[in-house]
């Protein structure tokens, strides 16, 4: 069974928002290849897939459904070796937001957003990986732009009680991310040591 509350029409209204800020009309490139968590047996739909479903219909895509979320790191590295045949296309990964950071970590990125344990209630911001290989054969230059989906009304650290001891969790993965609100349990993030949570 699908829980209730992974099909609100809120989720789906921004997932019809997500399929026009990519590609013609949009801020962002269309996408040539989707990414979403495989779902638990006994599951038929998730909220990475309802997000990226109006997407993939407009661009006639599948949603790759093959890594689980434990699997954020196989993915990460899998997308790394494929650079220079995914070079000029974009990719789009809708996944479960404690593993963002350790998936944005795992791709290189070590500005501030990417060592920033992910708000539970941050449905809007987007983390847009650029990279770029000026000579064949040579390093491989990387870039961050965060940007805003424009769907919603977020308003700045509320909490990372999802996230907390979770196994599903940036800090399970090796990674570390500062959360700089409140703690678990809605405190002044006490149950931290200095806000990093490792």
């Amino acid at each position: 069974p699908t829980p209730p509350a992974v099909c609100t029409e809120q989720g789906m209204l921004r997932g019809e928002n997500m399929a026009h800020i990519f590609g013609a009309g949009g801020r962002f490139p269309a996408p040539t290849r989707l990414f979403a968590r495989k779902m638990r047996e006994g599951f038929y739909s998730s909220r990475d897939l309802y997000l990226l479903w109006p997407l993939a219909q407009r661009y006639h895509l599948m949603v790759n459904l093959s890594f689980a979320a434990e699997d954020v790191l196989e993915l990460s590295r899998s997308l790394l070796e494929q650079r220079p045949q995914l070079c000029g296309e974009t990719v789009v990964v809708s996944w479960d937001h404690c593993l963002i950071p350790a998936m944005a970590q795992a791709l290189g990125c070590r500005e501030r957003p990417c060592l920033t344990c992910w708000d539970d209630r941050d449905y809007d911001t987007l983390l847009w990986l650029r990279y770029e290989q000026l000579l064949p054969g040579g390093a491989w230059n990387m870039s961050l732009n965060v940007e805003q989906e424009g769907f919603g009304d977020f308003d700045g650290p509320s909490s990372y009680r999802e996230c907390w001891d979770n196994i599903a969790e940036t800090k399970a993965m090796g990674y570390p991310c500062t959360w700089t609100g409140k703690g678990p349990s809605g405190d002044d993030g006490s149950h931290q040591d200095d806000g990093v949570v490792e």
